[in-house]
């Protein structure tokens, strides 16, 4: 992965958008980022973790936790990442959960975290958008791994760059797995158990089958479920002979129950139709009143007409009525508002008079319009004039004043000009002296830390010597005990042979067949492991003693190195004065320079305002001129436009010589006749409406009055006749006749339900008939005891077929049980090869013999190339003392499974130690040599993974001159290998030797970051 692009707004301690192009490097493959703390170094790196995996350099902050508290709620905080992986560029955009403020009214809003993967071309066009969601898989897709890895191998974070060298075997493990991707020896262990499983499994699900088989079948072995099966045969041959007998005998005395059914039948169709002739006798009454209702409605029906007639009559005549009321009403209304529009009509008559007043009045307004337009514009004529004199004449009286104040100004410069000429030469000796003075309080300051520290170092001699004789003194008095109590052990051990030998039998020590001198017992002997946990307890003595020894050697070698720098500094720069002391020098020696300073700058100034001076006061010369020209022509002017302004006001008078005022009454005036005039046409209107509605509604009312008394006398004599008929037709009254026109639409519905019961009775005679024609004397049969009798015979023949299928299905099962046994014994016998030889594999790949699987194998292969490629930096860097290696020590079970443990053989005691008892310098050139090696094993064996860039967080502060050019060496190599490394790091050294800088300046409104290519 290589960077390109990082654009961060609103992101940490940077307040607006800050854009690093790391494109401007070009060649430049080393480059520093340095600033004050605080500033934002860390934040960078950030910013790229951020982007790729939405988390931290140090995973200890949140991307909404990184909202910058110097940004506006306008600002948004997002993240821009363009970066290369092989041929291929892609760019990454994010954003966090955070309150913005609102596009559209006030307030705050939640905006959601967002995340976009584009890949684009070499322009850094957009070309395909990779993902919007699950942005974090495709990450670990392109490169190979996810960010707990990334900052391990790519991005070293401060106070997690060690984590690498220092994790345990299982996290090393996880580290090596996603990186080399070694997954794939796992999964072929995996496959090899899932086969081996899978072949036991089967052979064992088989064999239950078989048991499974047997026990159902109620047989111990195969020879006996062939000889149950031969019974069955023979059992079920005998049962299907019963079954034929006994069916025919049924299927005889089936045919009597049939005949006795039929009979049966008839008498109940008998007794069926007897009652329904009895229950239609009981209601032939009442069809009978039906029937003349029937008749009265069909009376009544033909006398229907007639009424409708009678109907619409009345019904028009109260229409008719309803109307000429209306009528009536309408007919007032309409002479009510004649009356009115007529009284309003005369109302405006009488105004007319006063409407011609206003006629001339408007007439003589409007000749005055012209004069009182013209007016005004020479009104504003001669104000214009008037204020352009004024200006003038003010004009030509500033610019006399400002040529006699540049004047006088002239002369107090060129007084003060005199005596400045040696200013210059006095401060720049001045200005060097300072410099001097700043390098040997710098100087000052080196050789007091260096003796501080010289101090320190001291006192942790002392202390370290103090353990080393601790430790030596239990050490030897462990190792003594441990001598002591094996000799007693040893000691007991002969006590014990010679409590066994015999005279004249050979000793299975030395041979010999004599025992003059045999070894005496002595009690509370030691016991076995006694002398072993002696032997461990002087061990760790010894190994506490080594390393007490080595923490001196190491404290004492460092103490000589700074007294060294010590000497050598004070050689070069012998005591004169605390750094208090030449502090004060150099503040008293700056306030000198700055007043020295000043005074240049006083000098420089007046020169400089001498010369405009001069300039000004010859171009003011000029000006006054030229005022005094302009303001005696604007004067002539005024006096012309104020001529023709009063001539206006003669010939117009005073009330109208504003045109506002004379156009408002103009349009007032205006305005009332025009409404005057709309008033009286539209009560003209009004009138002949009103007069027009009148005579139509009084027409109206006179015609309906006249249909009314028409339709009663025409409903008299229609009503007179229809009652007559009414009477004639058999009705007592015509309310009566009424009521059953009601009922009209049911002559049908009565005629139909009259000729079913006459059809009913007819039917039910017939079926009476034919029934007892069908019994003739027979009586009725005795159906309940036919039913026993059949049911007994189809229960025997049921039983006989249940018994014979129940025979069938069990030889069925005990043949199909056959069947599969014979199958499954075959398939038992291929399933034993194939588990011996799966078995095998498994056993090998598994490491249940070594304790070793097939991916710990390779992993401890790749890491064995991975400390080689260390340790050809490590070597270097730490002078041939180190070598890093893998742990061999098989004491603990737990790293027996793992083997990737990780120790430091230090050549200088030639004993092995583990890695986290090196010293903080130590530790960090241990830790960048494993992570250099690491980035070229992997990109030599994962050809996806592309470790083109490290960035390193500080470290560099622990070491000491010497090793810092040697681990700057191997940085230098790196770059001319191609790789990217950028450093972060506070040592003022690495500013000095590294010229190539990303710098990144605080202020009080947030941090900012710039390039710098020397």
């Amino acid at each position: 992965m290589i960077p390109i692009y990082l654009e961060m707004n609103a992101f940490g301690p940077y307040a607006d958008k800050q854009a690093i192009d790391f494109q401007v490097l070009e060649d430049r493959k080393l480059f520093l980022i340095y600033g004050p703390t605080g500033a934002g170094k860390t934040t960078i790196l950030d910013a790229m973790c951020y982007a790729l995996y939405g988390d931290t350099s140090g995973d200890r902050r949140s991307g909404t936790h990184m909202r910058s508290e110097y940004a506006s709620p306008e600002q948004p905080t997002y993240v821009v990442f363009l970066f290369a992986v092989g041929y291929k560029r892609y760019r990454i955009e994010r954003s966090p959960e955070q309150q913005i403020a609102k596009k559209r009214g006030t307030g705050l809003r939640k905006a959601a975290s967002a995340a976009v993967l584009y890949e684009v071309d070499e322009n850094g066009n957009d070309t395909a958008v990779i993902a919007t969601k699950n942005v974090n898989i495709e990450i670990e897709r392109i490169l190979g791994f996810k960010s707990e890895q990334f900052r391990q191998v790519v991005l070293l974070p401060q106070g997690d760059f060690r984590k690498l060298l220092l994790a345990n075997s299982s996290d090393r493990q996880q580290i090596m797995q996603t990186l080399f991707r070694t997954q794939r020896y796992a999964r072929l262990q995996e496959i090899a158990k899932e086969q081996h499983d899978v072949i036991k499994d089967q052979y064992q699900m088989i064999a239950g089958h078989i048991e499974q088989c047997l026990q159902a079948a109620g047989a111990a072995d195969a020879e006996m479920l062939s000889c149950q099966a031969a019974q069955l045969r023979t059992n079920l041959q005998h049962t299907e002979y019963a079954l034929k007998v006994a069916g025919k005998d049924r299927d005889a005395y089936q045919t009597v129950v049939q005949q006795a059914q039929a009979l049966f039948s008839h008498w109940q169709a008998l007794k069926i139709s007897r009652g329904r002739q009895v229950a239609l006798e009981a209601e032939r009454d009442a069809f009978k009143r039906r029937r003349l209702r029937l008749e009265a409605l069909r009376r009544a029906q033909l006398l229907a007409e007639p009424c409708r007639h009678v109907d619409e009559i009345q019904k028009k005549g109260s229409a008719a009525g309803k109307k000429a009321v209306e009528a009536g009403k309408e007919l007032e209304q309409a002479r009510i508002r004649l009356m009115n529009v007529k009284k309003s009509n005369e109302e405006l008559e009488k105004k007319h008079d006063a409407y011609q007043q206003d006629v001339d009045r408007l007439a003589r307004l409007q000749g005055l319009l012209e004069k009182a337009q013209n007016y005004g514009q020479l009104c504003r004529t001669a104000a214009a004039m008037q204020a352009v004199s004024d200006q003038s004449s003010d004009r030509l009286n500033a610019l006399s004043q400002m040529l006699n104040t540049y004047k006088q100004k002239l002369e107090d410069r060129q007084t003060a000009a005199a005596g400045q000429a040696d200013l210059a030469a006095a401060f720049e000796k001045a200005k060097a002296g300072l410099t001097a003075l700043r390098e040997r309080l710098q100087r000052e300051l080196s050789a007091e830390s260096l003796h501080a520290t010289i101090t320190a170092a001291e006192a942790s001699c002392k202390e370290a010597s103090a353990v080393l004789s601790r430790a030596a003194a239990q050490s030897h008095q462990d190792s003594v005990d441990y001598e002591s109590v094996h000799a007693l052990f040893l000691q007991g051990q002969a006590a014990l042979l010679a409590e066994g030998l015999i005279d004249g039998q050979a000793c299975p020590v030395c041979g010999s067949e004599a025992h003059p001198h045999l070894a005496v017992t002595v009690e509370n002997l030691p016991q076995k492991e006694d002398v072993e946990r002696r032997k461990q307890q002087a061990a760790a003595s010894e190994g506490r003693r080594q390393q007490a020894e080595v923490a001196v050697r190491t404290k004492e070698a460092a103490l000589r190195e700074q007294q060294r720098q010590y000497a050598e500094l004070r050689r070069q720069s012998p005591f004169a004065g605390t750094s208090q002391e030449w502090q004060m020098r150099l503040h008293t020696a700056e306030r000198e320079l700055t007043v020295l300073q000043a005074q240049v700058r006083q000098a420089a100034r007046l020169s400089e305002e001498l010369l405009q001076l001069q300039q000004d006061a010859a171009a003011m010369e000029t000006s006054v001129q030229a005022a005094r020209q302009q303001a005696e022509h604007d004067r002539l002017a005024m006096a012309r436009a104020m001529e023709a302004k009063a001539q206006a006001e003669r010939d117009l008078p005073e009330a109208y010589r504003q045109v506002e005022y004379l156009r408002s009454d103009i349009e007032r005036l205006s305005g009332q006749l025009r409404q005057y005039e709309r008033q009286l046409r539209q009560v003209r209107q009004d009138v002949l409406a009103a007069e027009t509605v009148f005579a139509r509604w009084g027409e109206q009312e006179r015609m309906l009055a006249q249909q009314v008394t028409e339709l009663r006398c025409q409903y008299t004599e229609v009503f007179a006749v229809l009652k007559e008929r009414i009477l004639q037709a058999g009705f007592a009254t015509v309310q009566e006749c009424r009521e059953l026109q009601k009922d009209i639409s049911c002559i049908e519905e009565e005629q139909a339900v009259l000729a079913a019961y006459e059809k009913d009775v007819q039917q039910v005679q017939g079926q009476i008939q034919q029934e007892e024609q069908a019994v003739g004397r027979q009586d009725e049969p005795d159906m309940e005891a036919y039913g026993r009798t059949l049911t007994e015979k189809n229960e025997e023949c049921r039983r006989l077929s249940e018994e014979a299928a129940r025979i069938a299905g069990q030889l069925k099962q005990l043949e199909e049980a056959q069947t599969r046994v014979r199958n499954w014994q075959q398939e038992q016998s291929g399933l034993t090869e194939q588990y011996k030889t799966m078995g095998a594999v498994y056993e090998l790949i598994s490491g249940r013999q070594t304790g070793v699987n097939f991916e710990r194998y390779v992993l401890g292969a790749l890491l064995d190339e991975v400390l080689t490629a260390a340790n050809g930096r490590l070597d270097q860097m730490s002078r041939h003392r180190y070598e890093l290696q893998r742990s061999h020590t098989w004491d603990d079970k737990r790293i027996r499974q793992i083997g990737l443990d990780i120790e430091v053989f230090d050549n200088y005691t030639g004993y092995a130690r583990p890695a986290n008892t090196l010293s903080g310098g130590e530790t960090f050139l241990a830790s960048l040599a494993l992570a250099l090696g690491l980035a070229d094993i992997v990109q030599a064996y994962s050809g996806g993974i592309h470790l083109d860039t490290i960035f390193i967080d500080e470290g560099f502060g622990t070491l000491d001159g010497e090793t810092l050019d040697f681990a700057l060496q191997t940085l230098l190599e790196l770059k001319q290998g191609g790789r990217l490394v950028g450093i972060i790091s506070h040592v003022p050294e690495l500013r000095e030797r590294i010229d190539t800088r990303l710098a990144v300046h605080k202020t009080d409104r947030g941090s900012t970051v710039a390039f710098e290519l020397l």
